[in-house]
């Protein structure tokens, strides 16, 4: 399976492919000042140590240390809140603020996604399919993909249709590989739109139909995802101008606006 993971704690950075994410929308931190998160958080208030936490990640209203963002979060993670479990997992994972333990980051993105927490779900399930931080196990990798997906996460979607693609911890299955790589295409995952023209293409688990495997294609390839362009021309040749005519008007209304 693809490696990637979600990118920024959650609620201070921007989500990006291919680091994980720290936190800091999710919770209901209080919107505190500084002093008063701090006199807060010294009481014990897990939800003003996540804040705390997210207030020394960020610079908000203090300089920003990891050292200390990462005090906070794993106060406000041992007392069970989901989002400073799944925080105190990525600054494991990434080694900001403190030592990098994969072993670690995986418990604790455990704690997180039994909670709920997409990006937890997703990252754990990636672990578990490449073997850091657990012994690789295709098949409980995919249990948290599956988790993760049907939460409506792309990144999910795609690696959970992967998994169907390939029997990788599911008994191999084209037709749902399919119909995860078109949920998460619509959400505008360009890996996922290429596989979505491939199935078509190729007729995985149901008929083939051109027109609409160069739509995908197409689509893919005016987002700039790698290899799609090339794809595209050859797709192009098995097609005449009319069936091209139809595929650029099809491929306007594919991807869903909101994603």
């Amino acid at each position: 399976m693809k490696r990637h993971r979600v990118a920024a704690l959650i609620g201070g950075l921007a989500l990006l492919c291919g680091v994980p994410a720290l936190a800091q929308t999710s919770a209901p931190a209080p919107d505190l000042s500084f002093a008063q998160a701090q006199q807060a958080a010294k009481s014990g208030d897990a939800l003003a140590q996540y804040r705390l936490g997210v207030m020394y990640d960020s610079g908000d209203g203090v300089p920003a240390d990891p050292h200390k963002a990462f005090d906070w979060f794993q106060r406000a993670a041992m007392q069970g809140l989901a989002e400073a479990q799944y925080n105190v997992a990525v600054m494991y994972d990434e080694g900001q603020g403190v030592q990098q333990s994969y072993v670690l980051a995986a418990n604790w993105y455990n704690a997180a996604a039994e909670q709920g927490v997409v990006e937890a779900q997703y990252n754990l399930g990636m672990m578990y399919s490449q073997g850091q931080g657990q012994p690789q196990d295709d098949a409980t990798a995919a249990y948290w993909l599956y988790k993760a997906a049907n939460q409506n996460y792309a990144p999910a979607q795609y690696n959970i249709g992967l998994a169907y693609l390939n029997g990788a911890g599911v008994s191999p299955d084209p037709l749902t590989a399919c119909h995860w790589f078109l949920t998460a295409a619509r959400q505008g995952d360009g890996d996922a739109q290429m596989e979505v023209a491939k199935c078509y293409e190729n007729g995985r688990g149901g008929s083939r139909d051109a027109v609409k495997a160069y739509a995908w294609a197409l689509v893919a390839a005016q987002a700039g995802q790698e290899g799609a362009a090339a794809y595209l021309d050859r797709l192009g040749a098995g097609v005449n101008d009319s069936q091209k005519t139809v595929a650029i008007s099809m491929a306007s209304g594919l991807v869903n606006p909101a994603s």
